[in-house]
């Protein structure tokens, strides 16, 4: 028997062992994939290209995830790049520019938050006309002023009609906002939380540089997860693959380990449920699911993404930072074979896109979602053409992160349940931070410091 047993081998799982093992506890994770990584999982396809999840940004204001990269010793594989956030957008999406795609950089200033980030919007020369930097100051004044408490109280509502409540413009609305909560959660506008949508503008207000972005200088299975995960196997903790749970084990109040689906028995001291809200779905006990403290569990839903890998002969864009794009099928995307060099495709430009909302494209085959998506990035960039493609290749998610409708904020579970010794992380879990790594790595702290404060009132 182990002090505790993790189910979940994802960025939960792993820091909640790295935790633990601080704390001088022993641990086994369970990973029912034969790959660890959960949602930052990465592979090599047949002809031994890099495919994984998603695309993923390490945020400046990422603060949990980056102790926990400069602890393992591997922060030095973030590649910072420019403190901007840019947006390339199609011809005719607006009125306001003649049939050409337009980008804008917004550059972030060289002054304290938010002011840096007012800077930013100031300089824009097409997302925003001059009346709609008034508005957009007038209309995000709570935010910029970080106040949660407000935000919190805006769950009830999508982020569209907050907006529109707020007095800001559809051209705003369509062209800014719109791809940021498709980066955010997979949603869009009308249908994610104003909540949701707040507490992370509030939150990359807070410090200079919460907003500035980076990139790993490789895939993230070799550059985080694989690390990660011997780094804690030197600690001591053990790491079972393909050992997928079928059911938890209860005896009288306590959880008493795990049953996997190939019947092996894990027994356990405490037991850690770090999987995505889907699968907690199916391994808590029903009658647990209608107690009023995780209920919520029952009632999130998830939301479908499509990862796309697009490998060309020659480079097709001119930028290395991550990209929003509107009225397109690529929420948010990047040019990794130019910003980062672990990518294998040097010289040449090697895009993951993370096509949002996946809802219907999810089920479509893969000729027609790439003709869609080829169709959009040659809009974009004129290079990007079916001449010049060398591969492309789709990952299909159809249950990602949880989804930030209206009122799921107030769904989210803690980190306790009903039964004392078992104990829940994962994106999904109440961290006060929207779905991502960040929000991973901080409900695994969560669950550890509740673990560790029940061991500490039975003593």
């Amino acid at each position: 028997m182990v002090d505790t047993l993790i189910v979940g081998g994802g960025p939960a799982g792993l820091a909640a062992a790295q935790f633990l093992a601080d704390a001088g506890r022993t641990a086994t994770v369970l990973e029912k994939r034969p790959i660890l990584g959960g949602k930052l999982s990465s592979w090599r396809d047949r002809d031994g290209d890099i495919l994984e999840t998603g695309l993923h940004a390490f945020f400046g204001g990422y603060a949990s995830l980056h102790a926990l990269l400069k602890e393992v010793g591997i922060a030095h594989h973030v590649l910072w790049q420019p403190h901007a956030l840019t947006w390339a957008m199609p011809p005719h999406f607006s009125p306001r520019w003649n049939g050409k795609p337009v980008y804008e950089e917004f550059r972030f200033v060289d002054a304290p938050s938010p002011l840096n980030g007012i800077g930013a919007v100031l300089n824009a020369k097409y997302v925003f006309n001059n009346w709609e930097k008034v508005l957009f100051a007038k209309g995000t004044l709570p935010v910029l002023l970080r106040d949660h408490e407000y935000a919190e109280k805006q769950d009830d509502i999508t982020y569209a009609e907050w907006h529109r409540r707020r007095g800001m413009s559809e051209h705003m609305l369509q062209t800014f906002f719109a791809p940021m909560a498709l980066a955010l959660n997979f949603t869009p506008v009308e249908r994610i939380s104003a909540e949701a949508m707040l507490r992370v503008m509030a939150y990359f207000a807070s410090e200079r540089n919460a907003s500035r972005a980076g990139f790993l200088d490789g895939p993230p299975g070799p550059r985080f997860v694989e690390p990660l995960a011997a780094h804690v196997r030197k600690r001591g903790v053990q790491i079972e693959s393909t050992a997928a749970v079928a059911e938890l084990l209860f005896s009288g109040d306590r959880c008493i380990g795990a049953k996997t689906r190939d019947g092996r028995t894990f027994e356990a001291g405490s037991v850690i449920l770090a999987t995505p809200v889907h699968d907690a779905k199916k391994i808590l006990p029903a009658e647990m699911l209608r107690d009023p403290s995780i209920h919520g569990i029952a009632k999130l839903e998830s939301s479908p993404i499509i990862n796309a890998h697009l490998w060309f002969d020659r480079p097709v864009s001119p930028f290395t930072n991550l990209m929003f794009s509107p009225g397109t099928v690529l929420s948010v995307h990047a040019d990794l074979g130019q910003a980062s060099p672990g990518y294998e495709w040097e010289g040449r430009s090697f895009i993951e896109a993370c096509v949002a909302p996946a809802d219907e494209l999810i089920t479509l085959d893969d000729e027609t979602v790439v003709a869609r998506i080829m169709e959009d990035l040659g809009k974009l960039y004129p290079l990007a053409t079916r001449e010049h493609l060398v591969k492309a290749k789709l990952v299909r998610v159809p249950k990602s992160v949880y989804r930030a409708s209206p009122g799921a904020e107030r769904l989210r579970p803690g980190a306790r349940t009903p039964v004392r010794n078992l104990f829940l992380a994962g994106c999904y879990v109440n961290t006060r931070f929207p779905a991502s790594i960040e929000g991973a790595v901080r409900s695994a702290r969560g669950a550890v410091d509740a673990l560790l404060a029940e061991q500490r009132a039975r003593a």
